[in-house]
């Protein structure tokens, strides 16, 4: 209880004294502020101004062209060609390095050899005839009927005949002469002489005449018996001679010629139908089809060889080359491309600025690397989800950079500055010359009264932005507002 009673006293002291202070410090100021100038504690002063406003909200990112891609073969073999090198500018289209491709290129004219073919046939099977062809095909048939004509009608001959029939008795003859002999060694009586027929063929007179000739002569001593090889020699020669009359009797057309003669004729007279007619439906589908898959052929080979050649797809500036001639092309993009054309920067814009972006504001953009150029830019997408790290909860805006002749460059650092709002002629004054009060929201500006005092008094701004606030009322234009120590200010005010 008596501890708590000093306690008490205690405090009771305390305060006594800081209220003592408290009236010695506040006449000494008021003995002291008024021996200094006023002039003295004004830290720095300025006027309220009447200009245009400009709204922006302010995000770093970088300069990256329109479109940088990476070029790649799709076909591995050595290098035999480069084209450009880095830095190079290059047009779409533009042949950049080319691969070995000899075995694609006989690859492709075999292709389109066949392709040449396929549509040769094609064309004759849809090409009217002409008279002339028409006439050809019509001689041919007839050709071709005349030598079936002429193949029925190969059966021999009458001299054939009729040669066969001397040949008989011919062979007869000689067996009559053997029979003579035979009969003349026998003691038989000799004949007659043999009667040579009219026209008859000089081979048969010649041995008519021989025979004659021995029975003229005698026939000698030989012995009837010696004669008997010779008789069945000469009665087999009867009968080959008696066989062959009667084949030949007998004998009709060749039939191997007639056959020949038949299919040159059929294929004569399909020659002729077609030119007549004109193809079939299934001749000239099947052309056609021919015709396509030639041209599919050709097309793949080509495809395949384009393969070997890296070509630009748009225009722009080669950034980067990791070709050799000589060495098959890296796992690695062979060439990297930029499009120069047009850049963007895309930019990272805190949730609580995001809601006052919008498509199509205009935009600042600062380089550091360029201080003195201004180049501006154009809000052209803004992402609908958010990119969160940790508690930073950014949406990504990407600005596109309107056509400039100043030296951007890839890569360059920029600040950009979104316009999201813009007032024409309205009392501004500067930031730093405001109070906010965190409180209670409020702004004070402190003036310079007539008598030298400064008073704080309160205003009502409208937008802001880093430098300037809109004075919507509490200040006139040209109004003088100062800065001074807050120990300076009158406490009436």
């Amino acid at each position: 209880m008596l501890r708590h009673l000093l306690s008490r006293l205690l405090l009771i002291v305390v305060l006594s004294i800081i209220g003592v202070a408290g009236v010695v410090g506040v006449q000494y100021y008021m003995a002291t502020s008024s021996a200094v100038d006023p002039a003295s504690l004004i830290l720095e002063e300025t006027t309220v101004e009447r200009d245009n406003l400009i709204v922006t909200v302010s995000a770093t990112g970088m300069i990256t062209p329109v479109r940088q891609v990476p070029l790649l073969f799709e076909y591995s073999a050595p290098v035999i060609e480069l084209l450009v090198s880095e830095g190079d500018t290059v047009t779409a289209g533009q042949p950049l390095a080319r691969l070995d491709a000899t075995d694609l290129e006989a690859t492709l004219s075999s292709a389109q050899l066949a392709l040449d073919a396929a549509t040769a046939t094609y064309t004759a099977l849809t090409t009217p005839p002409r008279e002339e062809d028409l006439a050809a095909a019509q001689a041919a048939v007839d050709a071709a009927e005349a030598a079936l004509n002429a193949a029925y009608s190969t059966g021999p001959t009458a001299e054939q005949i009729e040669i066969a029939r001397l040949q008989t008795e011919a062979a007869r003859n000689q067996l009559w002469q053997l029979q003579l002999q035979r009969a003349a060694a026998a003691g038989a009586p000799a004949p007659n002489l043999i009667a040579i027929p009219d026209g008859a063929p000089q081979e048969v007179i010649d041995a008519i005449n021989a025979v004659n000739q021995i029975i003229q002569g005698g026939l000698g001593a030989p012995s009837p018996d010696s004669f008997t090889p010779s008789l069945n020699q000469a009665d087999y020669s009867v009968q080959i001679a008696d066989a062959n009359y009667t084949a030949i009797q007998n004998q009709g057309p060749d039939v191997g010629q007639m056959a020949s003669a038949s299919a040159q004729l059929i294929q004569a007279q399909v020659a002729l139908d077609r030119l007549t007619n004109g193809p079939t439906e299934f001749e000239l589908q099947r052309a056609e089809l021919s015709v396509q898959q030639a041209q599919l052929a050709v097309d793949q080979a080509q495809a395949n060889l384009n393969r070997t050649v890296l070509v630009a797809p748009f225009d722009g500036v080669i950034a980067q080359s990791n070709l050799v001639v000589g060495e098959v092309p890296p796992d690695a993009p062979a060439m990297l491309l930029i499009d120069t054309s047009g850049y963007y920067v895309d930019l990272a814009i805190d949730e609580t600025d995001i809601v006052r972006v919008a498509m199509g504001q205009p935009v600042n953009l600062f380089l550091d690397a360029l201080p003195d150029e201004q180049v501006t830019a154009v809000v052209t997408n803004i992402a609908i989800t958010p990119t969160s790290v940790g508690q930073l909860v950014t949406y990504p805006v990407r600005v596109t950079l309107n056509p400039t002749s100043d030296a951007v460059r890839v890569g360059m650092s920029t600040t950009a500055r979104i316009v999201v709002n813009e007032l024409d002629d309205v009392l501004v004054l500067r930031n730093r010359f405001i109070r906010i009060d965190r409180a209670t929201e409020q702004a004070f500006v402190t003036i310079q009264n007539e008598d030298g005092s400064f008073q704080e008094i309160e205003v009502v701004l409208g937008l802001r932005n880093e430098t300037f606030s809109q004075i919507v009322s509490g200040l006139e234009e040209n109004q003088r507002v100062v800065l001074v120590p807050r120990d300076t200010l009158n406490p009436l005010g």
